[in-house]
């Protein structure tokens, strides 16, 4: 998978390692449909949620979110 200068901007800025974000590509626990008919990749970090933005198998962008209830979509995989 590519990645957007963008997002690996992100991953510095934002300390989360490029390591849990393939982690999270490669074993989602859940894939949701974003905007613009991007896919988001789910990981459920203690209380917390791994968003991972991917349009056409390139990483837009990554972050670490504590609104789980927002972006949860139960576990179901598209």
């Amino acid at each position: 998978m590519n990645w957007t200068d963008h997002a690996i901007k992100m991953l510095k800025e934002r300390q989360i390692s490029k390591r849990l974000v393939e982690s999270a590509l490669n074993n989602p626990d859940e894939i949701v449909e974003g905007k613009h008919g991007r896919m988001v990749y789910h990981k459920l970090l203690d209380h917390k949620l791994l968003r991972v933005i991917v349009e056409n198998n390139i990483v837009i962008t990554v972050y670490l979110t504590d609104k789980v209830e927002k972006y949860w979509k139960g576990g179901k995989n598209l």
